[in-house]
Parts: structure tokens; C-alpha cells; sequence
């Protein structure tokens, strides 16, 4: 049954009536990874300040992971022209026989948008303390929706351990000439949110501060959606353990920002 609710994550509309269960993954890709009935999702949030998870993670079906904030119009319109038009693009990313690097710019803010809308609604679907802020979501609204100013997203594509996986941390490296420097010095409203869906590894980042630029890691981080003001990169070897998200967590950790 359709639940009643006073607004839509994405429209942001008063009283916007009947609300749908919006999976958060969606079907097409459920089915597409061959999940299991009883498959477990993992979500986890890391440590800013040593990147290790600082909660039990939540372990839960994939085919259970809705939200219930996503008004029908949304639902039904413009998120639903937005999967169609984002499955042909990221099925052969996810499996592998298609690199990041070959997409076109159309295609590339597809999968952008598609990232952060997905990205987004596990962070409102996850007993998280720290959902993004919800004027981030509704800049994506309609079809002409895209993100927010100074929000970034990169992707790799490497070895997986689980078909999918969610990691949400607040873990950025800071870098300032002549040296690098560990910080926890990051402000409300920032944000990394990773996903994995087989080969294919999203982040999206945002840093508020618009005079420092996100660093990426030469030959890791490939940028699909720029922030407008031009990434950096840095070299680095970036290791990872063998746990299920480990490599997933380094991806995301690994993201800097330089300060002028």
C-alpha cells in the first residue's frame, strides 16, 4: 500500500499525497546482478578520522531497501526515464566489457545523475545521522534536474568481492604544499557516498568550500561529473584489505582535497 506523506525527497512539494516505495537499488539492477531472495547488502559508515567503520554496519535484503519519501509523479516520471536511459549505459560498465573513459559527455552526465540520485536515496533510506541535505536532491529533479554546484562524481572499475556494496564516509585527506597533511577539518554539508555494483565503482563527493579542489588519485579516480572547478590529481598507491568493502572504502578514502 502507498503511504500519505506532507513532501517528496525530490520535489520538494507540500502535501505532495500519495507517496511510493522507492527501491533504492533499482529492479532492473537486482535482477541484473542475479541477487539471491536472501542476499545481504552492507552498509557501513567509516571513521573520519582513521577511515575503519565507526558503527555495526546494517546488513539487510537488498530487495527490502525502499524509501518511502518519493512522490508517484517522481516515481513514475522522471526517475523512471532516468533508468531507462541509464541501463544500456551502465550494464557493460558494471560487467566490465566497457571502460569509464569511453563515455560520451551525454551519456557521462546520465550515469552522473544516476549515481547521485542513487547515492542520495541511501543515505535517506539508511539509518544514517547524516542524509544529504535535501536541496542536493531536488537539484536533480525533472528531466533537466543535474547536481549541485561543487559536487563531484569519479569511478573505477576493479575486482569486487560482492556484487554490490554501500559505504558512506566523512574521511578526507587534505593536501597542502610542501606537505601532505591527515585532517579532520571538514565542514557541514560535505560528503562521500560510494557504491559498487560488480565491476563498477561511483562516488559522489561535495565540498563546500568552492576555493579548494578535490584531488584524485592518478589512475584510480576517473571524473564523470566535474565540479566546474577543475580536479586535481595526486600519486599514490592505494591499498586495501580482503574484506567485503574494503576495496570500495579505499576507493572512497583515497579522495583529497588541496587548499591553496
Amino acid at each position: 500500500m502507498p503511504i500519505v506523506a506532507k513532501s517528496c525527497l525530490f520535489c520538494g512539494a507540500a502535501e505532495a499525497g500519495v507517496l511510493s516505495k522507492e527501491h533504492v537499488i533499482p529492479q532492473w539492477l537486482l535482477k541484473h546482478l542475479e541477487l539471491p531472495a536472501d542476499d545481504k547488502l552492507f552498509q557501513g559508515v567509516a571513521s573520519s578520522a582513521d577511515g575503519t567503520l565507526s558503527q555495526t554496519p546494517r546488513i539487510h535484503s537488498s530487495f527490502n531497501f525502499v524509501q518511502g519519501h518519493v512522490c508517484e509523479e517522481c516515481n513514475n516520471g522522471w526517475m523512471s526515464q532516468l533508468e531507462v536511459a541509464a541501463k544500456p549505459i551502465l550494464v557493460p560498465l558494471i560487467d566490465g566489457e566497457r571502460i569509464i573513459g569511453s563515455l560520451a559527455e551525454e551519456e557521462a552526465h546520465i550515469v552522473g545523475k544516476w549515481s547521485c540520485k542513487t547515492a542520495y536515496m541511501h543515505t535517506w533510506a539508511a539509518p544514517l545521522d547524516s542524509p544529504v541535505q535535501q536541496d542536493h536532491l531536488q537539484a536533480l529533479f525533472g528531466d533537466e534536474g543535474k547536481a549541485m554546484p561543487g559536487v563531484t562524481v569519479v569511478g573505477m572499475q576493479a575486482d569486487f568481492k560482492q556484487p554490490s556494496a554501500y559505504v558512506q564516509t566523512g574521511h578526507w585527506p587534505h593536501l597542502s604544499k610542501p606537505e601532505i597533511e591527515i585532517s579532520d577539518r571538514t565542514p557541514a554539508g560535505a560528503y562521500k557516498i560510494g557504491l559498487q555494483f560488480r565491476h563498477l565503482y561511483l562516488l559522489t563527493a561535495f565540498w563546500p568550500d568552492l576555493e579548494s579542489r578535490l584531488t584524485l588519485v592518478k589512475g584510480v579516480h576517473t571524473v564523470i561529473i566535474p565540479t566546474g572547478n577543475q580536479c586535481l590529481e595526486y600519486p599514490a598507491e592505494v591499498s586495501c584489505g580482503d574484506g567485503p568493502v574494503d576495496r570500495l572504502a579505499a576507493f572512497c578514502n583515497s579522495l583529497a582535497v588541496s587548499h591553496p
